[in-house]
């Protein structure tokens, strides 16, 4: 298989269970107006509109924030939770502040026995956290869910 088309399954999968898993937390509240699904992103509409991106590796900060950055209101960046993921979130820690208040990220291991979602908010973090203290709070929360690898999810995926 293509490594564009393995991408495409990647992403396909990561949308799907997010979609489900943000349906899922409004069972009970029925906030949710609208939901329109788009090929790597989904907005939902409750009272304002929110704007999820999904980018199951991280590898390009610019295009990443480029586009984020399309969107005003919420944004909420959905990856899969790799190490390498998580080090790209620390590694390019003040461009990911500079998204705002309204911006978070969610690292998701659908396939952990623990937690399988790990949400960040970088401007609110840095806001309450010490420089020296930050990257350890950071790892202390990525300890709830399980770390998971692309080749896991490339083999889970494509299966």
């Amino acid at each position: 298989m293509s490594q564009k088309g393995s991408m495409e399954k990647e992403v396909k999968f990561l949308k799907d269970w997010a979609v489900r898993y943000i349906k899922n937390k409004d069972i009970i509240t029925k906030k949710i107006i609208s939901l329109k699904e788009n090929d790597n992103d989904f907005v939902v509409t409750r009272e304002s509109e929110h704007k999820y991106v999904v980018v199951p590796y991280l590898k390009e900060i610019k295009e990443i924030i480029k586009e984020i950055k399309k969107f005003e209101h919420g944004k909420t960046l959905i990856c899969f939770h790799t190490k390498s993921n998580f080090n790209f979130l620390i590694e390019n820690w003040n461009e990911f502040v500079e998204l705002g208040r309204y911006f978070l990220v969610y690292f998701v291991n659908p396939f952990s026995k623990l937690d399988r979602v790990l949400s960040i908010c970088p401007y609110t973090h840095q806001l309450i956290s010490d420089e020296e203290s930050l990257k350890l709070g950071l790892n202390t929360m990525a300890e709830t869910v399980e770390f998971t690898t692309e080749e896991e999810i490339k083999k889970i995926v494509n299966s």
